[in-house]
C-alpha cells in the first residue's frame, strides 16, 4: 500500500503541468528587445519633449553654467520660459493621450488573445506601433514638420498597443519560461534591469547626440536611429525567438472569450478568492500613473528655470535614474524571500527620492541635491517589478497573457488618466511652486504602500502563496 502511494506520488511529480512550456533557443529571450526599444523609447521621449520646449522656444537650446535667463523670477525671460514649460506640457499631455486612449481597448484584446494564438503576437504588434511612431517623428523633425503631425504617429503606436503591451508580452514570455519562485522573481527583475540599462544608453547617448550637434540635427539623427533599432527587433521577434504558447487549435481571432478571459481572473476559484489582484491592481495603477508622468515633467523641469540644464546634463541625471534599476535587481536577487518588505523599502526609496528632488529649488546646490536625490531612490523600481511578479503567481500558467493583458490595460488607463491630472497639477503650481507636484507623490506612494500592506496583512497566506490550487506537483522542465 505504501509503494502504492509512492508510485502515485512520483507520478505525480513527473506529470507536466498544463500546458507545457516550450524552452526556448537559448537562456536570452526578450530580453535584448527589451534593452533595444527602452533605448528608442526612452531616447525619442526625452528628445521629443527637449525639442517642443526649443521649438517653442525658437530654437534656443540651454548651456551649462548660463544665466537662467536673470536668475530672477520677476524678469520677462524667465516668464516667458515657465509659460514654455507650461506649454511643453500641455503637448505632453496631448500627446499620451493620444497612444493611452486607444491603447486602453486593444491591450486587452492582445493580451487575451496570446493565451490562444501566441505569445510572440504580445510583442509583433507593439513594435511595430513603435516603429510607426519612430519614423513619423523622425519625419516631423527632419523636415521641420507642425508639431500636431506627431500626433497621428503617437494614435498608431496606441492602436499597437503601446510599449505597455510591449512590456506585458515580455513578462509574460518570462512566466512562461521559469517556475513559480526565486527564479521568476530574478528573471523579471533582470527584465527590469535591462530597460534600466536601456535608459542609461538612451540618456547618455541621445542628450549627447544633441548636444555635440544642436538644434535641430542633434534630434533628428537620433530618432533615424530608433528606427533602425525598431526594424531590427521586428525581425528579431520573428525570426530569432521560439514561440513558448503555441497557438490552440479551436481558437478564434474574433470571438467574446478572448475579452472575458480578463474577468475571469478575478474568480473566485475553490476557497481563494482573487480579491488580491484587484487591491494590487490599484496598488499598480497608482504608482505606474506617477511614473508615466515622471519623465516629461522631470525633462522639462531641468531645461526650464529655475535650473536650466543643457541636455548634457539632463542625460547624466537620466543615466543615474537607470542605474537604480540594477541595484533594484540586485536587491531582488538577494532578498527574493521578502518580496512585500522590499516592496515597502521600494516605496520609502520613491518617497525620498521625490521629495528631495521637489525641494532641490530651494537648496544651497540645486545640481548636488538632485543627484543626491537619484541615489536615495535607487531601489525605488522594486515596487512596480514585485507587484507585477506577485500577481503572476497568483495565476495559472493559461491565464499569464490574460493577468499581463490586465496589467497592460491598468497601466494604460493609469497613463489616460493621471499623467494629464499630474501635467495639470505642474502646469498650474509652476508659478507657486515648481516642485509642489513632486511633493504630492509622497502621498501617492503612501497610499500604494498602504494597500499592498493590506493584502499582505488581511490575507497573509494568499500574500506569499499562489491562489490557484495546485496541489504537490511540481514540473521544472526549463529551468535556465
Amino acid at each position: 500500500m505504501a509503494e502504492q502511494k509512492t508510485a502515485t506520488s512520483e507520478k505525480k511529480v513527473e506529470d507536466p503541468p498544463q500546458p507545457e512550456a516550450i524552452k526556448p533557443y537559448c537562456p536570452v529571450t526578450v530580453e535584448p528587445v527589451l534593452f533595444l526599444l527602452f533605448t528608442a523609447i526612452v531616447m525619442t521621449g526625452s528628445l521629443r519633449q527637449q525639442y517642443i520646449y526649443y521649438r517653442i522656444g525658437n530654437g534656443t537650446v540651454n548651456q551649462q553654467g548660463s544665466s537662467c535667463y536673470g536668475n530672477s523670477s520677476n524678469s520677462s525671460e524667465y516668464q516667458d520660459r515657465q509659460s514654455n514649460q507650461a506649454e511643453a506640457i500641455q503637448w505632453a499631455t496631448a500627446i499620451q493621450l493620444s497612444s493611452g486612449i486607444p491603447a486602453l481597448v486593444v491591450t486587452v484584446l492582445i493580451g487575451s488573445l496570446s493565451d490562444k494564438l501566441g505569445r510572440k503576437l504580445n510583442l509583433i504588434i507593439p513594435i511595430v506601433g513603435c516603429l510607426i511612431n519612430f519614423t513619423v517623428a523622425a519625419f516631423v523633425v527632419q523636415f521641420n514638420l507642425p508639431l500636431a503631425v506627431l500626433l497621428p504617429g503617437i494614435f498608431l503606436l496606441g492602436l499597437g498597443g503601446s510599449t505597455a503591451t510591449l512590456t506585458g508580452g515580455c513578462y509574460a514570455y518570462i512566466a512562461d519560461i521559469t517556475v513559480k519562485g526565486r527564479s521568476r522573481y530574478f528573471r523579471q527583475a533582470l527584465l527590469q534591469t535591462v530597460t534600466g540599462a536601456g535608459s542609461i544608453v538612451a540618456a547618455l547617448g541621445g542628450n549627447f547626440w544633441f548636444q555635440q550637434l544642436g538644434f535641430p540635427l542633434g534630434i533628428s539623427q537620433p530618432f533615424w536611429f530608433t528606427v533602425g533599432l525598431g526594424g531590427f527587433c521586428l525581425l528579431y521577434i520573428i525570426f530569432a525567438l521560439k514561440e513558448t504558447c503555441p497557438r490552440k487549435s479551436d481558437s478564434q481571432l474574433c470571438a467574446l472569450s478572448n475579452i472575458s478571459g480578463i474577468f475571469q481572473l478575478f474568480k473566485v476559484k475553490g476557497r481563494t478568492p482573487r480579491w488580491p489582484i484587484g487591491v494590487l491592481c490599484l496598488a499598480f495603477s497608482l504608482l505606474w500613473g506617477m511614473y508615466q508622468a515622471l519623465p516629461g515633467l522631470i525633462v522639462t523641469y531641468l531645461v526650464g528655470p529655475p535650473f536650466c540644464w543643457s541636455p548634457t546634463f539632463v542625460g547624466f541625471f537620466q543615466m543615474a535614474i537607470g542605474a537604480g534599476f540594477f541595484v533594484s535587481a540586485m536587491a531582488i536577487k538577494v532578498f527574493s524571500k521578502y518580496p512585500y518588505g522590499l516592496m515597502t523599502v521600494g516605496y520609502i526609496s520613491g518617497m525620498g527620492c521625490i521629495g528631495l528632488f521637489g525641494l532641490s529649488p530651494y537648496t544651497a546646490n540645486r545640481e548636488v541635491t538632485v543627484f543626491i536625490a537619484a541615489a536615495i531612490g535607487c531601489v525605488q523600481s522594486t515596487s512596480s517589478t514585485l507587484l507585477r511578479t506577485v500577481m503572476s503567481k497568483m495565476v495559472g500558467p493559461e491565464e499569464q497573457g490574460s493577468l499581463f493583458g490586465l496589467v497592460s490595460f491598468v497601466t494604460n488607463l493609469s497613463a489616460v488618466v493621471f499623467v494629464p491630472l499630474w501635467n495639470f497639477v505642474y502646469s498650474s503650481t509652476l508659478s507657486i511652486m515648481p516642485g509642489m507636484v513632486f511633493l504630492i507623490y509622497i502621498g501617492v506612494l503612501l497610499i500604494c504602500a498602504v494597500l499592498t500592506g493590506f493584502v499582505k496583512f488581511k490575507a497573509p497566506a494568499m500574500a506569499e502563496e499562489n491562489l490557484v490550487k495546485e496541489g504537490k506537483e511540481e514540473h521544472d522542465s526549463t529551468r535556465l
